[in-house]
């Protein structure tokens, strides 16, 4: 399994985003920020099809995890994936090998972020009736043992990134 330039390229808007909206913690709702900020991506393309507006959907969640703060641009290097992000980029490499692809891309990030209960990007998406199954496509059955990542393979998987989380949220 890759990651692909385009989920690498959608963590790095995060970082930004994390940092804009005044966190030192990318969790999902950054990385659906991430996401929307990329702007040219299948994910997009869905949800603008589904009828989202994404500059009404990034100001709701903005108006939700906004800090009064930012936090400045000297600081990068402080900005890591929090459980949260790091278990919605998780899940987003086992959705990529559950349908069987070759790389992880946006819209298995978006399948990821659908999941998580206590995100207000996936709130948002749920209230619409966008996070019950479907982003879900026709995949063929899989062994357990074919979709099974270990934390060591995933942590190795996230360290392909341009961001390098710590490493103890991973294990």
């Amino acid at each position: 399994m890759k990651i692909s330039d385009e989920f690498d390229a959608i963590v790095g808007f995060a970082r930004e985003e994390a940092m804009r909206t005044g966190s030192y913690s990318i969790d999902a709702d950054h990385l659906f920020l991430g996401i929307l900020r990329h702007g040219s991506n299948r994910a997009v393309e869905v949800l603008r099809s589904l009828g989202v507006d994404t500059a009404t959907c990034k100001s709701e969640i903005d108006s939700r995890i906004f800090h009064e703060h930012s936090i400045p641009y000297g600081s990068e290097d402080d900005i890591r994936l929090g459980r949260e992000g790091s278990n919605t980029v998780s899940l987003a490499i086992a959705e990529a090998i559950a349908d069987g692809a070759e790389e992880a891309g946006a819209m298995h990030i978006l399948k990821a972020v659908c999941k998580q209960e206590k995100s207000h990007s996936s709130e948002y998406l749920r209230r619409r009736g966008l996070c019950s199954g479907i982003f879900a496509k026709n995949r063929p059955a899989r062994n357990k043992s074919e979709i099974d990542l270990s934390h060591k393979e995933i942590g190795i998987l996230i360290s392909t990134m341009k961001l390098n989380p710590d490493k103890t949220i991973v294990s």
